[in-house]
């Protein structure tokens, strides 16, 4: 007797294909979130790892945080990540793995690629000097450059509640604060991680928390990359209850905590 050897029909062909293709629609984004919860990990490690640079740093000097430069003759070698390269030895834990702009300085890095992180600058404004720095002032070399003299761990009343450094969108000069975080665009699609970024505390300690497109009117801001949470905003202060040393711009007068409060009141959500 012969044996009739029969394949598959169309129709079974294509019951296949289709429970394939809602297979894949099922477990490609699942995929795609093991991806990005693993990046968060490592970008956590090097948060913290970033933050324990400074510290480090600090012990060596006195317990007062490195100064940061912003010189277009020094580039990165007037900031944080040329710096403390002596206490890590490593740039590479300076990159977000979900980061990958390029067009920034290529004086050390000559792919030009941007760093995912930065020192705490303080509650709104890189200028006021309520983070980890000192406000703003002239470098006195070379003329006409800026810097930031870095505070001494005895002015941190509660290092487990004040940001040292973490995530930013900005690109050189870096910094951590609510101003200039639209290197990666001007859309709440420009935040990285699900919206969820990496901290490290000025006690050594690292967490995350939910971060938020916002407008800021009141000062004249389209767009500002925020934590959600007020608790959060109070954190970029060095001192809840002080004052920042700029004699101008929004919330001059107020002590941190009471502007944090005011930023809530006044930005509005980019949807």
């Amino acid at each position: 007797m012969v044996k009739s050897r029969r394949g598959f029909t169309l129709i079974e062909l294509l019951v296949v294909i289709a429970i394939i293709a809602i297979l894949a629609a099922i477990l490609f984004p699942v995929f795609a979130q093991a991806r990005e919860s693993a990046r968060r990990v490592t970008c956590t490690s090097n948060v913290k790892n970033f933050g324990l640079s400074f510290l480090m740093y600090a012990q060596d000097y006195d317990e007062t945080f490195v100064t940061q430069y912003n010189s277009d003759m020094l580039n990165d070698r007037g900031e944080f990540q040329y710096l403390l390269q002596p206490y890590v030895k490593n740039r590479s834990i300076f990159y977000c793995p979900s980061r990958n702009l390029r067009g920034c300085d290529t004086s050390v890095d000559p792919t030009g690629r941007c760093i995912g992180y930065a020192p705490n600058f303080g509650i709104y404004s890189y200028r006021n000097g309520n983070g980890i720095f000192h406000q703003e002032e002239a470098a006195p070399n070379p003329p006409g450059d800026s810097m930031w003299r870095g505070r001494v761990l005895a002015e941190f009343p509660h290092p487990a509640e004040t940001i040292l450094t973490g995530d930013t969108n900005d690109t050189n000069m870096y910094t951590l604060a609510f101003y200039f975080q639209t290197g990666d665009g001007t859309t709440p699609g420009a935040m990285r991680h699900s919206s969820n970024y990496q901290f490290c505390f000025v006690d050594g300690h690292a967490k995350s928390t939910k971060m938020g497109a916002f407008a800021f009117p009141a000062d004249g801001d389209s767009f500002d990359i925020m934590p959600e949470s007020v608790d959060w905003i109070r954190y970029y202060c060095y001192d809840k209850d002080g004052v920042q040393e700029r004699n101008g711009g929004y919330g001059v007068g107020q002590t941190c905590g009471t502007v944090a409060n005011m930023i809530v009141r006044d930005r509005v959500r980019i949807n």
